[in-house]
């Protein structure tokens, strides 16, 4: 098929025989159209040409009428290519009679034909009356040198030959039409197609396609111009309508084979010259609104607002002008209507963007780094604005995702080193009570184990409250929240510190009301944050002073205040004293690790509390609030 479809020979060959199935099938159709029309499949053939010759005959029988009418029996007499009869319509009598049984072409009858009126023969031309006759019969023989028309003997012949074929040429209309279109498909698949298989444009498939089809119409113009003049004898226009029909033919075909070569090779709309003048108007035109675009971007949003108001009243002044100097004041009242609704859409746009960036900076102020605000069918200016407030959150986002990585990972760093710390710490401190069940007798080895017994249980307890404050911090804990009284856990924590506080030289100050402050908490988590602050009293305070323990319901809140003069200057905010590490001794020559706030501040809103620390002077006040039952 390839070799076909690459050969010049095979292409030439299917050419002429499309062209030679295309007239088959064009004579073919034509053919049976007539004849449909003719009624060739209904009728037999004497039908068919009696028909034709009472055509032919009518005006002849209706002037032998008009003279047997007139009785001019010259008139009557006069046809020497026609025999006829006339009989009366109702007692079948010839009337009149020039058919001897001469040879004839065709015959055809006329019945009932009307006429005015005879003369009777009998009277004198002084006595004529007018004798009405009835309606009467002629049959009309054409005889053998009756002139007829070439239009008429071309379809007397036809029909001779197409009467028997009629049934045959249908199947050949349809074969020669089913070739064509297979020949078709042969010539369009081979369109452009080389011997070695490769589709290449020729010279002719170069020529600008729009050019090229405005030659074909123009041609398709002419080629109906030239038809329309039926000038010179049947033959002529015959022969010019056959070599017209030729060259359009092959006319057709070239420029038919020449767009399915350029759609093969993707030139169809590229190898045009309107598309190359759009091309280069459009270039030019986008590096003309690049440059007016960039002159626009660069100027500030006031100037182009200026500019964008002064065109838009320009273009508004001149429609105004051109309205009322051609006295189109209807069209001017419906462009001031659409140009009020045009303003006011741009405005309603307008606050729809603001009313975007303003919840948008809203949810961002608000701490919802995720949010982003939609940009889609926004202004310039207004996106880029946008644009940037997302990529804000972004990066904060970033930021603090950053640092959530660095504690969580800061945590684990801890627990681990705690866990790893706890084995040999462990066994420090069960050798040392184990030298110390020895009772050894030097009073020096005693110290010593004193101090190690000392210090280890202190970094034992250290450890621990590193393990806890990370799991509090992270959320670890579990928590079993359920209704207790916070004054009895609060004089119970008092009374466990009541000889701690006695040491230190600090007077317990507790107040309570009489009724009973119900709160939702975890006994067991909410002793440790009283232990810590508690713990915290004892080891800062002033001594000689007193230490304040306050439980009070306001406002459906628990309030549990601790309050005591610190011993050091506080030179820190209580927002840094809560963070871990931090103690309000700077010197850090007293016991603790830093870490007692912080814990009771992570259990306390682990329990959907909150702690707040105020400093005022030597003054420190920590409140614990609870939702109260």
């Amino acid at each position: 098929m390839k070799k076909l479809t690459g050969s010049i020979a095979a292409k030439t060959a299917a050419v002429i025989l499309s062209f030679a199935t295309a007239v088959i099938s064009v004579v073919c159709v034509f053919s049976v159209a007539f004849m449909y029309s003719e009624r060739f499949y209904t009728k037999s053939l004497e039908q068919i040409k009696e028909e034709k010759y009472e055509d032919i005959l009518y005006k002849a029988a209706n002037n032998i009428a008009d003279a047997y009418s007139e009785q001019d029996t010259y008139r009557l007499k006069d046809y020497s290519t026609l025999y006829y009869t006339i009989t009366d319509s109702e007692s079948v009598e010839t009337l009149f009679n020039t058919f001897e049984n001469q040879k004839y072409i065709g015959k055809a009858f006329f019945d009932d034909m009307p006429i005015k009126a005879v003369y009777d023969e009998n009277s004198t031309e002084s006595e004529n009356t007018e004798k009405a006759v009835n309606n009467i019969d002629i049959t009309v023989y054409a005889a053998e040198n009756y002139p007829l028309s070439y239009t008429s003997l071309f379809y007397l012949k036809a029909s001779e030959l197409l009467y028997p074929l009629r049934y045959g040429i249908i199947f050949i209309g349809f074969l020669s039409l089913l070739s064509f279109v297979l020949l078709l498909v042969f010539l369009f698949t081979a369109a452009g197609r080389r011997a070695d298989g490769v589709v290449r444009l020729s010279s002719a498939d170069k020529i600008p396609f729009d050019l090229l089809s405005v030659a074909v119409f123009l041609i398709a113009i002419l080629s109906l111009r030239l038809l329309s003049e039926n000038f010179g004898s049947m033959e002529l226009v015959a022969v010019k309508g056959a070599l017209i029909f030729s060259a359009d033919y092959f006319i057709v075909l070239f420029y038919l084979m020449s767009f399915a070569t350029r759609i093969k090779t993707e030139t169809l709309i590229k190898n045009n010259i309107i598309y190359k003048v759009l091309k280069f108007v459009g270039k030019n035109l986008k590096k003309f609104f690049r440059f007016i675009g960039f002159i626009f971007k660069n100027l500030s949003l006031v100037k182009k607002t200026l500019l964008v108001c002064a065109a838009v009243i320009a273009f508004d002044l001149l429609v105004f002008v051109f309205c009322m100097s051609s006295y189109l004041f209807e069209v001017f009242i419906v462009f001031a209507g659409v140009n009020a609704l045009a303003i006011l859409c741009i405005i309603i746009l307008t606050v729809i963007q603001l009313q975007r960036i303003k919840k948008g900076g809203e949810r961002i102020a608000e701490g919802d780094l995720e949010y982003k605000i939609d940009t889609s069918y926004m202004y310039p200016e207004f996106k880029v604005f946008c644009t940037s407030l997302n990529n804000i959150s972004c990066g904060m986002q970033n930021a603090v995702n950053e640092k959530m990585r660095s504690e969580r990972m800061r945590t684990e760093l801890i627990t681990n080193v705690s866990h790893d710390i706890k084995t040999p710490l462990t066994s420090i401190i069960n050798y040392v009570d184990l030298i110390k069940k020895e009772k050894p007798e030097n009073e020096k080895v005693k110290e010593y184990l004193d101090v190690l017994d000392r210090q280890s249980v202190r970094l034992k307890k250290l450890i621990e409250d590193l393990v806890e404050a990370s799991k509090a911090s992270t959320g670890n804990l579990t928590v079993y929240l359920t209704e207790c009284e916070a004054g009895v856990l609060l004089s119970q924590t008092v009374g466990e510190f009541d000889e701690r506080l006695r040491d230190a030289g600090l007077t317990p100050i507790l107040n309570m009301p009489e009724t009973p402050v119900k709160i939702m908490a975890d006994g067991r988590r909410l002793w440790r944050v009283f232990e810590n602050l508690m713990s915290n009293v004892c080891k800062y305070s002033l001594s000689g002073t007193r230490a304040y323990m306050e439980l009070y319901e306001k406002d459906g809140k628990a309030f549990i205040v601790f309050k005591n003069i610190s011993k050091c200057e506080l030179n820190i905010s209580g927002d840094e004293l809560v963070e871990r590490f931090v103690r309000g001794d700077t010197s850090r020559n007293t016991e603790g690790s830093g870490l007692g706030l912080s814990i009771a501040k992570s259990l306390t809103e682990l329990q959907k509390g909150e702690m707040r620390i105020e400093v005022d002077g030597d003054l420190f006040k920590v409140t614990l609030i609870f939702d109260a039952i």
